[in-house]
């Protein structure tokens, strides 16, 4: 039946034409299902069914904190605090860089905002440094990819949303995976440092880290309170989302002081137009999934897979084949969505750990969202270094061969994602 294809046809078009992976994924979903006889009445049920989650309300939260760390300059004193912890490394700027994302990603959830809110801070000492423009802009759209691999991760909610597993144990499993990540990332940049000699940063200090933690206390205690909420079982997700937005509003007002209410509009501004940006992606995912589900899409391709259910590394293996492929269309949140419910039925059969394979995703989405034509990560960085985007597509090369070693290893151990999830007891 032609209209099983039609919302791929359609898609596949749209996004070859430059609209919005939203519009695209919305318009192919409808006009399927206006072909299969269905009324478009239900498009509206199921946006406002679909997003109406507790789960999905840490969205609005923590963009907000994501902003407010970005608008106040809290995200600079992380920075501070980085560069007095691995700035005497060869090449130690770019080691700040990953560091400085790392702990920007366990408080604002987005790769989006992580790149382009470290990247607006690094990007010119990188330059001042000697890093050459493109690396530059490569170093940091890897970078800012941390925030799929960190918790609280957006799209770490999202799936566990779609998935229905726990998110406390989704945040713990990508603990050792995002580490593992984030060191090749740093290797990289140590290799590239030693073959262009890039320079040292100051020397180690303790006095000097001790000044740093004193300068950048409060901003890391944000993450502290989010994962050892969660973690500890005090508050959920969302709940940890709410409380670190008040935090950091008020050390921004009145311990800081770097926050003003002229400031805020700004913010609040950011904030919406951010978590409405990833709502609607949703629910046109969610549109897509409803036609796929209705067509029985999940079932046949269950049905049609089942030869390798047998054997799960196997299926592993092809499934990231796929997702590859995918990832150079959809970015992240749609490819969970219109994804994950198609693959349920078949991991059910094959008895793969959801968790697992969830991480196994976000790896693979972190190479799609590095480079064209989804890239966005690439676009912001190539975008503040301001130089051309082929340029930072071929620096950024290394970095996604090292991603692909990280999603080889993480599908082949799945221990390393697996263990810290198996003491959380929630």
């Amino acid at each position: 039946m032609i209209w099983l294809w039609l919302p791929i046809i359609v898609t596949i078009v749209l996004l070859l034409l430059g609209v919005p992976v939203a519009f695209a994924l919305g318009v192919g979903a409808a006009l399927a299902l206006v072909e299969s006889h269905t009324s478009l009445v239900i498009v509206g049920q199921q946006l406002f069914n679909g997003l109406n989650s507790t789960v999905l309300l840490a969205i609005p939260f923590y963009m907000y904190t994501g902003a407010v760390m970005e608008g106040s300059g809290l995200a600079e004193r992380l920075i501070t605090l980085a560069k007095a912890l691995v700035g005497s490394f060869r090449g130690g700027l770019g080691m700040v860089d990953v560091v400085a994302s790392l702990f920007f990603a366990d408080i604002s959830g987005s790769a989006t905002a992580d790149t382009a809110a470290i990247g607006s801070v690094m990007m010119p000492g990188l330059r001042r440094a000697g890093y050459s423009g493109p690396f530059a802009a490569a170093l940091q759209s890897a970078s800012g990819s941390l925030g799929l691999l960190f918790p609280p991760s957006i799209s770490q909610i999202v799936y566990a949303y779609v998935a229905q597993v726990s998110p406390a144990k989704l945040f713990a499993a990508s603990l050792i995976p995002g580490f593992l990540v984030a060191f090749s990332f740093m290797f990289v940049n140590y290799v590239a440092a030693i073959r262009h000699n890039y320079p040292r940063g100051d020397p180690f200090s303790f006095n000097e880290l001790g000044r740093s933690l004193r300068y950048s206390g409060w901003a890391l205690l944000a993450p502290v309170l989010i994962l050892g909420g969660i973690f500890s079982g005090i508050v959920t997700p969302t709940e940890a989302g709410g409380v670190a937005g008040i935090y950091v509003t008020l050390i921004g007002f009145f311990v800081y002081r770097s926050l003003t209410l002229r400031e805020m509009p700004k913010i609040l501004i950011k904030t919406v137009r951010n978590t409405s940006r990833v709502m609607f992606l949703l629910g046109s995912a969610l549109i897509l999934g409803l036609y796929l589900t209705r067509e029985q899409v999940p079932l046949g391709i269950a049905t049609h897979l089942t030869g390798v259910a047998h054997n799960p590394l196997l299926l592993l293996l092809l499934v990231n084949l796929i997702l590859l492929v995918a990832h150079t269309m959809l970015e992240t949140i749609a490819s969970i969505i219109v994804i994950v419910p198609v693959l349920l039925p078949l991991f059910q059969i094959a008895g793969i750990d959801l968790i697992y394979f969830g991480i196994i995703l976000l790896v693979n989405s972190a190479i799609g969202i590095n480079f064209p034509p989804v890239g966005f990560c690439l676009y912001i960085g190539a975008s503040i270094a301001e130089v051309p985007l082929e340029a930072a597509a071929r620096a950024i090369l290394p970095f996604i061969g090292m991603l692909i070693i990280d999603l080889i290893l993480v599908t082949l151990l799945p221990k390393l994602t697996l263990w810290l999830p198996s003491i959380i007891h929630q």
